[in-house]
């Protein structure tokens, strides 16, 4: 099993911690967590903790086919909860799908360490997230985790939408600008990404059927 340290004397004003301890709790005494049990185990930061951590596989260039599909509909999911700012429930044959606890403990391991990175450029940025902003980070996650879920052989298709959730679940952890702002930029850059595949299977359908008709 993962050995995740955790200064229990410094969590209370960190939503990773919290949310850290109580997984952790659940993990060492199951060898696999359900989607839902996953959510159910972090409280009220499920869903952004659930977006975070499920996008980590993703965020390089390979497309995980057969992972891709209920990540990303959990991912959507997680984020119509920060949209609504209620609970996440997941359909029952999304939520019973299984990870094994070593596995969430890993990624969970590794988020940690990312946010000890980045603490000096977010820890003097904090402030009350506005409405305006969970519900604009809630939306763009959810349509972001259905674009994830799409089983495309295309690299970076898993990738882009990956890092806009990923930011954005982290912004919303940490109530941080900087973050938010950065998931903004990430919005753009998947409108070019998804615009820019749409517009070359317009024009390169053409070109296809001509070869195959020949």
């Amino acid at each position: 099993m993962v050995n995740i340290s955790i200064n229990e004397n410094a969590m209370k004003h960190d939503p990773l911690a919290e949310a850290m301890v109580r997984l952790k709790g659940l993990a060492s005494s199951h060898p696999s967590l359900s989607l839902s049990g996953l959510i159910q185990a972090v409280d009220k930061e499920g869903p952004a903790f659930a977006a975070a951590l499920l996008t980590l596989p993703f965020l390089q260039p390979i497309p995980l086919f057969g992972l891709s599909t209920p990540a990303g509909l959990t991912i959507a999911l997680s984020g119509i909860g920060i949209f609504l700012q209620k609970p996440v429930y997941l359909p029952k044959r999304l939520g019973v799908v299984q990870l094994k606890s070593e596995t969430v403990l890993k990624m969970s391991e590794f988020l940690l360490a990312f946010q000890q990175k980045i603490n000096p450029y977010i820890k003097n940025d904090s402030s009350v997230q506005s409405q305006f902003s969970l519900r604009f980070l809630g939306a763009f996650i959810a349509i972001h985790g259905v674009l994830l879920a799409l089983p495309l052989p295309i690299p970076f298709s898993n990738a882009m939408p990956a890092w806009m959730c990923f930011l954005g679940a982290l912004s919303v952890l940490f109530s941080s600008r900087r973050l938010f702002w950065l998931s903004a930029t990430m919005v753009v850059l998947n409108v070019v990404f998804w615009l820019s595949l749409v517009a070359a299977a317009i024009w390169g359908l053409p070109s296809l059927v001509e070869v195959f008709s020949n």
